[in-house]
């Protein structure tokens, strides 16, 4: 099985968008709770947080 090789400069920019992803994400929770002025639910908020972390986790390993 053959090793794509993938510059750190490509890296470090997917990290990064990965991490604005994630803070999108966030930003979005929080907006949709105070622009519609109806409490989200329990399993909208798990699935938003539960991304945002896969997201800054993805970056995070992917920067390294």
């Amino acid at each position: 099985m053959a090793k794509v090789k993938i510059s750190s400069a490509f890296r470090t920019r997917l990290s990064e968008k990965l991490m604005d992803l994630e803070n999108y994400a966030a930003v979005g929770l929080v907006i949709g709770q105070f622009a519609t002025g109806v409490k989200i639910s329990e399993s909208l908020l798990l699935l938003g947080l539960s991304s945002a972390v896969i997201l800054y986790i993805a970056g995070y390993i992917i920067s390294s």
